[in-house]
């Protein structure tokens, strides 16, 4: 059961970008609880490829860490340039100062590991209410 902590949008589509498939498949089952429909991919370019022929995705969640030459926050930039209104959130279980030397700021940040109801407020933090 969901409770009034977790996000209203039963409907909006997220885009989940992560390599690792037993994160990708778990953390696909944790949006599906909070009432999301996913779209996974697991590099940068497929992301885009995604986000360029699904004009439902509202909200981009990447990991940071990815092999392919694109990183999360590589990614993050390309889509906003796609996509203005997207609301993206990043996440790494990497400490922040092993993340690398590209500033993240501007984009809303999640640690891994993190725990349903953390998930849920980070979304609730970036949607728009009229995505």
């Amino acid at each position: 059961m969901v409770d009034r902590d977790m996000p209203a949008s039963a409907t909006k589509t997220i885009l989940l970008v992560e390599d690792d498939e037993y994160v990708r498949l778990s953390t696909t089952h944790a949006l599906e609880l909070l009432g999301y429909r996913v779209i996974e991919a697991a590099n940068g370019i497929d992301a885009l490829a995604r986000l360029r022929a699904e004009p439902a995705i509202a909200i981009l969640f990447t990991d940071i860490v990815m092999p392919g030459g694109m990183s999360g926050v590589m990614l993050a930039r390309e889509a906003r340039t796609l996509r203005p209104e997207l609301a993206i959130l990043l996440a790494s279980g990497h400490r922040r100062d092993a993340i690398g030397t590209e500033p993240i700021d501007g984009f809303a940040f999640l640690a891994k590991p993190y725990q349903l109801k953390e998930l849920a407020s980070a979304l609730r933090m970036i949607e728009r209410p009229d995505a």
